[in-house]
């Protein structure tokens, strides 16, 4: 029998961030938190954090993993650690 994270199917990630002004993503299986200035976002490829301004979620759809913010995006990082830990405390000092 198949637990459910062996069940979840995993999907390729990408990241195009346009402009500094709009990031799309794909590959998304969970948003763990989301405010103006960071959002902690777990990928198939990892954790991923996002800093900046004013950013908020346009579009997400977490069937098919598609995640569209919009604001004035300053860093993006990855983490092997997921969406939480002392890697994005230090990481956003």
């Amino acid at each position: 029998m198949e637990t459910k994270s062996e069940a979840k199917i995993k999907r390729p990630h990408s990241l195009q961030v346009d402009g500094r002004k709009k990031a799309v993503m794909t590959g998304i299986e969970e948003v763990g938190s989301m405010a103006e200035t960071l959002a902690q976002l777990r990928t198939s490829a990892g954790g991923l954090a996002l800093a900046g301004k004013n950013m908020h979620i346009n579009k997400y759809n977490a069937d098919e993993g598609l995640l569209i913010i919009e604001g004035d995006i300053d860093k993006a990082a990855y983490s092997s650690e997921g969406h939480k830990g002392s890697f994005l405390k230090k990481m956003f000092k």
